[in-house]
């Protein structure tokens, strides 16, 4: 799995967390056992939005220890620590997980084994963090850790392939086998998992969490996990009516309900979106002029690699293209992060988030971005970012159509 740097974190922060909890914040202090004293590792807390994490604090590992301490909370919220080596110009993920959930005034403390972090015992006050741990003792700690050692592996394979000295065909070819076989076993473990995930959460209370894992595997459902759809909808029939019209709740049907998938060729769908004024807008609007629609979350990192090329586009073309910014965060963090990263052209937000109409483009992940014709056809399909492959695609499309 390849990070930047930049991509890890918005903002380096060395946190030394100490003294009294924050009123409306809430404190961290973690111990990562079992790793190697000598390397330089760090603790990195991510922030879920958008259906990706986004990296809001980092603190250097001493003696095994971090720590993190967040002055301001506005309301309970969801949260993930991930440990990482640094590279020159990237970094080896040790482990994923674990989850945190806060709630102002809350101090949590943290410790398990580094290689197997995701599992960690972890003390809180907060009832969803008591739930979360109660809900993994009832699953398969060896099917965890299987799962931490394979993903481990694969990402240091991965980060050889693209990061390592010269290598010989022969040497890449057998690179790519070794990650795509740690690839295939992590699915079959993760399809173990939540199996068991789906029978524990038949009888188990429905919080925070278990919302969470229910939502999680009705995106299962939308990936091509058909044979989860019946006992997903059954654990959707125990949510409250306030989980059902919650935002997980929302997203949870609408990943149970299958999308018309569209491709190049086909015409734009007309989803509704909303703008900064609250006016309902449709791409359908900019008819008659080349359209760049930009699917994006503020968690994710090349989703924001790509804001300034777009902002360039939409200044290069200014009577030919429209550029259209479809954030799939929440409305709050939306607003907050189009003001931080200075999107000045269309700047739109889809309140079903990633379970609404970027899923009709038959992708599964951002930032997606999609060219669209005068006539309102869909031109090309875009999956990731590197430098100049938006300027590329468009300056393609316009060239074809002259000719």
């Amino acid at each position: 799995m390849r990070i930047s740097i930049s991509a890890v974190c918005a903002t380096l922060l060395m946190i030394a967390c100490t003294g009294k909890v924050p009123e409306n914040g809430a404190m961290i202090q973690g111990q990562a056992t079992g790793l190697d004293p000598e390397e330089i590792i760090t603790a990195v807390l991510f922030q879920h939005e958008g259906g990706v994490g986004k990296g809001i604090q980092t603190d250097t590992l001493r003696n095994g220890r971090f720590s993190f301490r967040l002055d301001s909370l506005a309301e309970a919220d969801h949260y993930m620590i991930m440990l990482f080596r640094p590279r020159q110009g990237y970094v080896d993920v040790i482990n994923y997980g674990p989850e945190i959930y806060l709630e102002p005034g809350a101090f949590v403390r943290i410790k398990g084994e580094g290689k197997h972090f995701r599992t960690a015992r972890i003390d809180s006050p907060v009832k969803d963090q008591k739930l979360r741990q109660l809900f993994l003792k009832k699953m398969s700690q060896e099917d965890w850790n299987a799962l931490d050692e394979i993903q481990a592996h694969r990402n240091l394979v991965v980060n050889e392939l693209y990061y390592g000295e010269v290598l010989t065909k022969e040497q890449k070819d057998s690179l790519r086998v070794m990650a795509q076989q740690d690839l295939d076993a992590s699915h079959e473990i993760n399809d173990r998992l939540s199996q068991q995930e789906l029978k524990i959460l038949e009888t188990e209370e429905i919080g925070t969490f278990a919302l969470d894992r229910i939502l999680s595997l009705a995106r299962q459902v939308s990936m091509g996990k058909k044979e989860y759809r019946e006992a997903v909808l059954r654990l959707y029939g125990r949510l409250s009516n306030e989980q059902k019209t919650s935002r997980a709740g929302m997203e949870t049907l609408n990943y149970l309900n299958p999308v018309k998938t569209v491709s190049s060729g086909s015409p734009v769908p007309s989803y509704e979106y909303f703008d900064k004024n609250g006016k309902s807008v449709r791409i359908s609007d900019f008819a008659g002029k080349w359209v760049l629609v930009d699917f994006w979350s503020s968690g994710c990192g090349p989703c924001i690699e790509s804001i300034p090329e777009l902002g360039a586009i939409s200044k290069e073309f200014p009577e030919s293209l429209s550029v259209i910014s479809i954030s799939l965060d929440k409305e709050s963090v939306w607003r907050e992060a189009s003001k931080e990263h200075g999107i000045f052209w269309n700047d739109w937000n889809d309140p079903k988030g990633t379970s609404g109409s970027v899923r009709s483009y038959g992708t599964n992940g951002i930032p997606t971005f999609v060219l669209v014709s005068p006539e309102g056809i869909i031109n090309d399909i875009i999956v990731g970012y590197s430098d100049g492959l938006l300027r590329n695609a468009v300056q393609k499309a316009m060239h074809s159509e002259s000719n």
